[in-house]
């Protein structure tokens, strides 16, 4: 068996179902960051992801036996910051931290996804939420702890089923409290007709093209839209107006998103997608707070393709 599959259950670590409801209680009183549960859920699909730069997973990275000597091998020479005394936490670091060959790609702040999907519930009402882009499961969780509905639209198969997953243990345990949470396993550019004119805000963070990859099905938006044109002409545009077709009256849209170079567009093209659609009117653009100062080496600011490091939020209003 390679490493991987020797130590599966030391990186996957898995928790009991007190320790769960412990995590959702402390992120409920706002004190938590639900480490806990999602790596329960979601640990194992976030190790299967790519950088563009890195090309390699860290899932794929355990399978080669060459890589992980590699990485024992870099590791062992620096013990000043590899301190622990448990070899899986230290590669656990290092997948996190150390190499530019191999690095785990990052879950979006849950605390972070809470702030932003209420930063215009004035009045601290039950709201449709809604988030084209599901991932890891931060964003179902900022709002269905905090009592919203929730709507996620994802078409990672194997990522689908641990949302599924996920959701029937908060039903189970009665986290969800009557609230809605429907999931639909497709992608956001298809138009899905039950949500027209029904959510209050929209929430997301999508794929930044090419830069990272999302497992090894052909589900995701750059598998069908292989040149950055046609996805920008067939995924970015098509997400946006669909996002505010479902917006009701005076419904709130924000994306996370930032240029990955000069031609790569991605802040600017969504942008622009948004202007161009006549109901909707421009609000702000605010500044996320961010975990990382420097990620892929990404910048943005409000004149497109100049470069500043920050994490932006465009939000627009359905008129």
């Amino acid at each position: 068996m390679n490493y991987l599959e020797t130590n599966r259950d030391k990186i996957f670590q898995k928790y009991n179902k007190e320790e769960l409801l412990k995590d959702i209680n402390n992120f409920i009183n706002g004190k938590g960051r639900l480490y806990k549960v999602l790596n329960h859920f979601f640990e194992e699909e976030i190790w299967k992801c790519a950088g563009k730069k890195t090309k390699i997973s860290p899932y794929e990275a355990l399978q080669d036996s060459k890589f992980v000597q590699e990485i024992l091998n870099y590791i062992n020479n620096k013990p000043n910051f590899f301190t622990s005394q448990d070899e899986i936490a230290n590669v656990k670091s290092y997948m996190r931290n150390s190499s530019s060959r191999v690095r785990k790609v990052a879950n979006f702040p849950v605390q972070e996804a809470r702030r932003i999907y209420n930063k215009y519930n004035n009045t601290n009402k039950k709201l449709n939420c809604l988030d084209t882009s599901a991932g890891f499961g931060s964003r179902m969780s900022a709002t269905v702890l905090d009592g919203h509905n929730y709507y996620g639209i994802d078409p990672n198969p194997s990522l689908f089923k641990k949302l599924l997953e996920y959701r029937q243990f908060l039903y189970q345990n009665e986290l969800i409290n009557g609230n809605i949470v429907n999931l639909y396993k497709q992608g956001s550019e298809d138009f899905i007709s039950d949500l027209i004119g029904k959510i209050d805000v929209s929430f997301t963070s999508p794929p930044y093209f090419n830069l990272e990859t999302y497992g090894n099905d052909n589900a995701q938006s750059t598998s069908n839209y292989n040149n950055y044109a046609n996805w920008v002409r067939y995924f970015v545009i098509p997400t946006v107006n669909n996002t505010i077709e479902y917006l009701k009256s005076g419904g709130i849209a924000m994306i996370n998103v930032k240029n990955i170079n000069k031609k790569e567009t991605c802040y600017d093209d969504f942008l622009n997608a948004f202007y161009n659609n006549n109901r909707v009117e421009f609000v702000e653009i605010f500044d996320m707070k961010v975990q990382s100062q420097k990620q892929y080496g990404m910048k943005y600011d409000n004149k497109k393709g100049v470069i500043m490091p920050k994490e932006p939020v465009m939000v627009f209003k359905r008129k």
